[in-house]
């Protein structure tokens, strides 16, 4: 078998790290405030005409999505929410309008979709929305959630889909004070079937015991208000039972050996801290978007110094702020104050995360491939290219060297790779199996190939 492996080298401006860094045009005159000059808040996006409600925000080859509620109801009433698509210094390039609320938007790097889900109270579907052509499709559940609620948050893992069951019905409050107690599924895994159905099956109950993070003992976290989902950089699936002020952390999630875990967060108030959305860093340097729901903005938080192995959460108590949370007591301390009602967050790096996808199939002798990029897009981005033709047998043998450059103000670039002769593609026999694969580089992240891996049988003979 032939392997071609491309593997990425290294970036040519890496000034477009200090550009991050530098913040947005639109500074904040008045209102958030750092408590630490290790970061800097900025408007990332003011509202949009007739649009009201930030909430839950992911991204997409470097572009910032945002869903809008435009006080539309949990159950589904009140109109349409939009999700819209920004570039990289916040202008609008797209609009999609879905019937009802949407409460948790992600990207899946699986299938290359934007999932919205909407009514996390009652009524719940879902909407995918391929962000390269535009098209729109509904799914709905084929059965009614088990919890009597809705659907909150997404999160993808290993190809598979988790989502948290939100708004349960609740045992009696004097059996977990002061909200009840969740007897129902929590978290659900969930798969896409004929006739744009979903089928669910439970991952977490709201009262399966948990192992303490702090204390180490066995406890049944009440699980009243399962919210956001997120992944951490251990693979851990996360949920936030935000009014309880939790976070629950899956190994292993859908598992027989899943392993569950809660910990409790803390303030210096004397209230309970509740927060919506926690995101957990991947490098030192770069941006945790947040939608300010009520203030009808989103921000932008920039620094060079994230912790490794660090949590950030959009928290209110009596006051309303962006916070560090301290992974083995749960103490949340403030980084940003005088937020109005921080809710959705994402963190994109600024070092770029670059990925390899096989744009065109290989029936010729050349391939087509993407290569794409995170964060800022202001300076070009030369990524070189390595093609090894690996076969011991092949007196062509070679190590080339291909380069292509991501333009100013594109996230991506395609770029031909010849497959050298179709001698090679003989060796094997009848057929031949073309890997292509991008590998790691220190100045940059790579994202696994999980979208169109670019593997592929080569069908002999080839077409001349």
């Amino acid at each position: 078998m032939k392997i071609y492996s491309l593997s990425g080298a290294r970036i040519a401006q890496l000034s477009c790290i200090a550009v991050l860094l530098l913040g947005f045009s639109q500074t904040v005159q008045a209102g958030p405030t750092p408590t630490s000059p290790d970061y800097s808040v900025a408007v990332f996006a003011n509202v949009q005409s007739g649009l009201t409600g930030p909430d839950s925000i992911t991204s997409f080859q470097g572009t910032i999505w945002v869903g809008y509620q435009n006080k539309t109801t949990p159950t589904g009433g009140g109109g349409d929410s939009d999700i819209v698509q920004f570039d990289p210094t916040g202008k609008v390039l797209k609009d999609y309008k879905v019937k009802g609320r949407n409460d948790g938007l992600k990207y899946n790097p699986f299938d290359g979709k934007i999932y919205a889900l909407q009514n996390e109270d009652g009524n719940p579907y879902l909407t995918l929305i391929d962000p390269v052509t535009g098209t729109m499709t509904n799914y709905k559940y084929s059965t009614p959630p088990a919890h009597g609620g809705g659907y909150d948050d997404i999160v993808f893992l290993n190809g598979q889909i988790f989502i948290s069951a939100s708004n349960p019905n609740l045992q009696p409050p004097a059996t977990n004070p002061p909200f009840g107690q969740n007897i129902y599924p929590s978290v659900v895994k969930a798969t896409l079937v004929a006739g744009n159905q979903i089928d669910v099956s439970p991952v977490e109950m709201g009262n399966d015991t948990l192992t303490d993070v702090t204390t180490g003992a066995s406890v049944v976290s009440a699980q009243s208000d399962p919210d956001s989902l997120k992944v951490d950089p251990s693979g851990n699936v996360v949920l936030d039972s935000q009014q309880d002020g939790d976070l629950i952390f899956l190994n292993g999630p859908g598992f027989p050996n899943q392993v569950g875990y809660r910990l409790h967060l803390s303030s210096s108030s004397t209230t309970q801290v509740t927060v919506d959305d926690t995101v957990f860093p991947t490098q030192a340097a770069g941006t945790i978007y947040v939608a300010d729901t009520p203030a009808n903005i989103v921000y932008a938080i920039t620094s060079k110094v994230f912790p490794p192995n660090s949590a950030f959460t959009s928290a209110s108590d009596t006051n309303n702020y962006e916070g560090r949370i301290d992974l083995q007591t749960g103490n949340i301390t403030p980084i940003i104050t005088g937020l109005q009602g921080p809710h959705g967050a994402l963190f994109v790096s600024a070092f770029p995360e670059v990925r390899l996808d096989q744009v065109a199939s290989s029936g010729s002798l050349t391939g087509v491939f993407r290569v794409s990029r995170t964060g800022d897009v202001s300076q070009a981005l030369q990524v070189f290219l390595n093609i090894n033709d690996n076969s011991s047998a092949d007196p062509s043998s070679s190590n080339t060297q291909k380069s292509v450059t991501i333009p100013v103000g594109a996230s991506s670039a395609t770029v031909a790779v010849a497959l050298d002769s179709k001698s090679d593609f003989k060796e094997d026999g009848s057929t031949q199996s073309v890997v292509v694969s991008i590998q790691p580089d220190p100045n940059y992240q790579v994202q696994s190939n999980n979208l169109q891996t670019g593997v592929q049988v080569l069908v002999l003979p080839l077409p001349k």
